[in-house]
């Protein structure tokens, strides 16, 4: 989260619950459309994910409901923090910590940058582990990690995001063959069924 002057933006933005003012949309996801948000009380730039009640299948709702109720729980450095939600009549909104930098798919595409270089590879990898080991530990399984779900800060901090298809692993989950994820960036193993 950061304090910036809220430039355009915000001119023609609709307020939550006078506590968030909605800006431009930055994101899109199964679910619905993640806007940048601006924290009326402090000033912080959020993320507003925001989810239509239109029209949504109860077990849609269902899972986003599972996705708020693991984001909850979660507190670390290397996973992006959920700060609370707000239901109008129409929408669900679930307010997140605003990673800046977006998505490494963003910035890992071809011709942005030139090419990637190894060293901040090593160090990408070793915070999306730290993250991954986190949530093993607290028994969260992501089961979707990819570019468009790894996000970073201005400060290069990698943050795990979209806990959509995360699940909470317990032993009768232990042999359980479910396969869900993005299929070009699954392991091998999950399209053979081993």
């Amino acid at each position: 989260m950061s304090r910036q002057s809220t430039g355009s933006a915000f001119t023609k933005s609709k307020t939550l619950d006078n506590k968030y003012m909605l800006g431009d949309e930055i994101g899109k996801g199964a679910y619905g459309r993640v806007y940048k948000g601006l924290d009326l009380e402090n000033g912080d730039f959020v993320a507003i994910k925001q989810v239509s009640l239109e029209n949504i299948a109860q077990e849609d709702l269902n899972i986003i409901m599972q996705e708020i109720d693991l984001l909850k729980n979660l507190n670390h450095k290397n996973i992006v923090k959920y700060l609370g939600s707000l239901k109008t009549k129409s929408h669900l909104h679930i307010v997140l910590e605003y990673v800046e930098n977006g998505s490494l798919a963003n910035i890992i595409k071809p011709n942005k940058f030139g090419p990637f270089p190894e060293s901040l590879v090593a160090v990408y990898i070793a915070q999306v582990l730290e993250g991954l080991v986190y949530l093993h530990e607290q028994g969260v399984i992501h089961r979707d990690i990819k570019g468009a779900n790894i996000l970073t800060t201005k400060e290069g901090l990698v943050k795990l995001a979209d806990f959509g298809v995360a699940t909470k692993l317990t032993e009768a989950d232990v042999n359980t063959h479910s396969v869900v994820g993005t299929p070009y960036w699954m392991a091998p193993e999950d399209h053979s069924g081993k």
